[in-house]
This record gives structure tokens, sequence and C-alpha cells, in this order.
């Protein structure tokens, strides 16, 4: 067993910059004196400024997604976040546009749709406001209609910015037709959806809503009130809420915690099949083509018998950081046996999906 086994990037970072906010970035990022690292955080910070103010949200979307790094494509995406959620200096007032992803773990014998809105908001608001979330003064609004992912990619970087400096009150909500989301549950799944809302935050006043707040008894009391309003008889229903969050950040947030779920689930009913029907488990990790890292879990001797799960790699995803993920979760369900395959896959082979299985592997084949 080799401790340092690890997994390679399959993203196609080119090295070169090839746009203006690359080499702002690269510049930030290769500063080591304090004052000038401030001088090219603000120079950075001016020119995705510009693009907000001209709505040239392609222009910076193309930059992210051809950034010639990880590391300059973090900085990016996080400069961006920065500027779109911070009003000016010179602002009395600003409106948060924030985000709570809600991960639904549902099971269920046949099909049941769970209700794309809330049946009473006010008593999520009342429970956040009752744990601190939410401050009791706040001018702060919550949609009921649970959103999915793609609702809130729609909504641009630039149209975020206006909102945040245009909106002189909660209580209108966000200025968008934004629609109800129900959730098709057939057996059973993971789900992602979010509420979202806006709060009026003065300047220098405490946070009218705390961004990012760390798990705790609010987040138990949230779990138990989403169970009860979206519960039904036939249905197995886990509420999961993460804490609300800037848009931006809640985005891939959401995205990050809804993929941990689905391969926590994914790990434990597998082992429990092979194990129950007399195979002996082998977890095979490996990256592939079009920027995903794949996990097979499968029989050590007989082919036949495996599953796959794919974890498609967002920008701000560390290879390193979901093997250790996956790796930690294996352990916890008693599997020791994880063969790290260390070269960029094919997605395709045969005319199938790629996934290694370790009846192909050699047997000098990585284990982590």
């Amino acid at each position: 067993m080799q401790a340092n086994a690890s997994l390679p990037d399959p993203r196609p970072f080119s090295g070169t910059a090839t746009h203006p906010l690359h080499q702002l970035a690269d510049a930030l990022l290769g500063e080591r004196n304090l004052g000038h690292l401030v001088a090219k955080e603000a120079a950075l910070d001016a020119e995705i400024k510009r693009l907000l103010s001209q709505s040239d949200d392609a222009e910076l979307l193309n930059a992210l997604a051809s950034a010639p790094s990880p590391a300059s494509q973090r900085v990016l995406n996080e400069r961006l976040r920065v500027n779109v959620a911070q009003a000016g200096a010179d602002q009395a007032q600003q409106a948060v546009i924030f985000a709570l992803p809600l991960v639904l773990v549902a099971g269920v014998r046949g099909k049941h749709v769970i209700a794309g809105k809330l049946p009473d908001v006010d008593a999520v608001r009342a429970l956040l406001q009752q744990h601190g979330v939410i401050a009791a003064d706040a001018d702060v609004q919550l949609s009921a209609k649970l959103l999915d992912r793609d609702q809130l990619l729609a909504i641009q970087p630039s149209q975020l910015a206006r909102w945040r400096d245009a909106l002189q009150y909660a209580s209108g909500g966000l200025p968008h037709d934004f629609k109800e989301s129900p959730v098709q549950v057939d057996g059973d799944g993971v789900f992602l959806r979010f509420l979202v809302g806006v709060a009026m935050q003065k300047k220098d006043a405490a946070p009218a809503v705390q961004l990012n707040i760390a798990p705790g008894p609010w987040a138990m009391a949230l779990t138990k009130l989403l169970g009860e309003q979206l519960k039904h008889d036939a249905m197995t229903l886990f509420p999961l809420p993460r804490a609300p969050q800037t848009w931006l950040a809640a985005l891939d947030d959401g995205r990050v915690a809804q993929q941990e779920i689905r391969f926590q689930v994914f790990a434990s009913n597998t082992l429990r099949k092979l194990r129950e029907a007399g195979e002996t488990p082998v977890a095979v990790l490996s990256c592939h083509e079009g920027a995903e890292l794949r996990v097979t879990l499968g029989a050590e001797k007989n082919g036949e018998e495996w599953a796959g799960f794919i974890w498609p790699l967002g920008q701000l995803d560390r290879v390193e950081a979901i093997q250790q993920m996956m790796v930690d979760l294996l352990r916890e369900c008693h599997h020791d046996d994880i063969r790290v395959l260390g070269e960029v896959l094919p997605q395709i082979k045969d005319n199938l999906p790629y996934f290694p299985l370790p009846t192909e592997l050699p047997a000098s084949a990585t284990r982590h």
C-alpha cells in the first residue's frame, strides 16, 4: 500500500495566459511583496468590475473557462465572487443576494413528486431568525420556491451585481420570474434544490444574514422542519440544508454537497450488495478525458459484478481533495482495497463508457 498514490488532473490546462485576466491573475499569484500584492489584486478587481459594468459576462466566463492553470482559475473565480457580492465603498446600503443549497435524499416505492414550493416558508425564516442565521430585525425576503441549479446558473454575474446596487428593499424579492422545480422521485435518489433570497445590508451594520455559517443546531432544526413540510407517507426523505451563501458560492457548494452524498449512497449500497453476494470488493479510482473522476466498485475475481460512479470535475474542484474524501469514506465502510490509476484514461472504450474493472488491472496496480 502506498500512501502517496495520487490521481492525475484530467483537465486540459494550457499553461499559457491567453487573456488579460489570465495575465493579471498570474501576476497576482506570482507576487510575494505585500504592498505589490494589494496593488495587483486591485488591478485584477478593476478589470473584473469593468467587464461586469459592461455586462460582458461572456468574456468573463470565457476567461475563467480558458484559465491556464488550476491556481489561475481558482483566483479568478474567487475575485469574481468578491466583486459580484461586494458593493462599492461609497454605498450606504446594498442588497445581499443569497442562496441556500438543499440536498434531498429521497426514497420511495414507485414514484412520487416532491412539490416545488414550501408550504410555509415563513416558518423557515422564523427558525433561521431564532438561531441567528438571519438577524431578528433584518429586511430579508426568502422565496418559498425550490429552484433547480440551472435556474441559478442562468442568472449572469452582471445581473447579480445590478440587483446588488439597484434593490432598495427586500420585501419584493428578486425581480425575476423563477419557476418552481418539483422533484421527480423514481425509486431513490439524491437531488439538489435551492432556496433563494435577498437581504438589505447597511454599511458597517451587523450582518443581516450570516453567510457560510458553520453547521450547528440551526441545521438540525431546519432538517427537521423541512422534513415535516415535504413529507409523504410513501416516501423516506432526508433534507440536508447547507448554509446560506452568496449566489455564485452556493452554486458550487450545492453541486459538491450533492456529489459527495451521491458517492456515499453509491459506495455503501454497492459494497453491501457485493458482500451479500459473497464477493470481495475492490475500488478502482481513475481520471478520464472530459474532466471526469470515476470510481469502479467491483468484485475482485468476477468481472460481471460491478457498478460505476462519475464525478464531473468543476472549475474549483481539487482532484486530490476529492480522492481523499472518497478514500476516507470507503475506509469508513470498512473497505481498504483501493487501487488508484495514475494516467488519464479515455471516456469511451469499445463503444461503452470506460470503467476499469478490478479483473482487468495488473497485479502491480498502485494501491492507496
